[in-house]
């Protein structure tokens, strides 16, 4: 059996592609399975390599990491009538396992469509708010451990949708020898990026230049590119854009979190900024990010500087 993994839930691909690996080869025998990357190896090199018996073992593994080809942004230059070719006649004593981090296969390929005839595919898609939350629960169900409620809407908000971090962090809270509680979770639980991006989209809106610079001074020290800072904050002002749009719409809450499958306290705070902005207001400072993000990239301004500029331009009611 060969297989396809893929998906940009990377710990729970991670923990597919072990298991799947010791059920083929023993932990101790590296030399039946062979790891390539698909951006740097040829498909020669890889399906000679499949074609070739195991030493002195009954299965040998061969991990193809970087699949794009099965994707919609193929970056390998595979020859994948090759692939195809080899699948139709595999060697059954090799298990081949093309591993992407892309979100999903391109359907219309016929090198897709064969393989997903010919192999096992799995998805590990990233969690959403919804199954975020599921996780996060279930976690401490599965720990016993004594988290107020409190406590719980503070880990639902700050932990990310990411199962490896919400992981991490339950390790340090079960470290933790007493009940778990809000101000526990504000000492132990880092608190995301995401967090202070929002403050400062919030800072912008009311045009806080003060504690728009102390966010953007703290996010320096976390040696956060400006460039990166951009496309956060052009996310979160996107997002307000659709809440704002749901609210002319006569949107409430409950709908707008349902259309947007948004947290219910993303979308409270979103629709508190919206009470203040106008439509316009929020396409101009798009507009005006994607100005600035094009200057940067291009060397036409400082990183660091032009993104001060851009707030001290708020500040004076310019957003041009």
């Amino acid at each position: 059996m060969n297989y396809v993994l893929y998906g940009e839930e990377h710990y729970l691909l991670e923990e597919s592609l072990k298991r799947i690996v010791r059920e083929h080869v023993s932990k101790e025998d590296e030399l039946n399975t062979v790891t390539y990357d698909a951006s740097r190896t040829d498909v020669s090199v890889v399906l000679d390599d499949a074609r070739t018996i195991p030493f002195f073992c009954e299965r040998k593994v061969i991990i193809v990491n970087h699949a794009t080809f099965l994707s919609t942004n193929d970056d390998t230059q595979w020859d994948v009538d090759a692939v195809e070719s080899y699948l139709k006649d595999p060697m059954e004593s090799t298990v081949l396992i093309f591993v992407g981090d892309f979100v999903k296969l391109d359907g219309r390929k016929k090198i897709v469509k064969f393989i997903q005839k010919t192999c096992r595919v799995l998805q590990y898609a990233k969690l959403d708010e919804s199954s975020k939350i599921s996780y996060i629960r279930q976690e401490i169900e599965k720990r016993n451990l004594p988290v107020s409620s409190e406590a719980l809407q503070e880990l639902e908000k700050r932990l990310p949708c990411d199962i490896q971090t919400i992981k991490n962090e339950f390790d340090k809270l079960s470290l933790y020898e007493r009940d778990i509680d809000l101000e526990a979770v504000e000492h132990l639980v880092t608190r995301p990026l995401e967090e202070d991006v929002f403050l400062l989209v919030n800072a912008v809106v009311n045009r806080d230049l003060k504690q728009a610079m102390h966010l953007w001074n703290d996010l320096c020290v976390l040696n956060k590119d400006a460039i990166y800072m951009i496309a956060l904050l052009a996310s979160q002002f996107r997002f307000l854009y659709q809440v704002k749009t749901l609210m002319i719409q006569g949107c409430n809450k409950s709908d707008i979190t349902s259309e947007l499958k948004a947290h219910p306290y993303r979308v409270q705070l979103s629709m508190q900024n919206c009470t203040s902005l106008e439509l316009s207001y929020i396409l101009e400072l798009l507009a005006r990010l994607a100005e600035l993000d094009q200057k940067l990239k291009s060397g036409q301004l400082d990183k660091k500087l032009g993104f001060e500029l851009f707030l001290m331009q708020l500040k004076k009611g310019k957003i041009s």
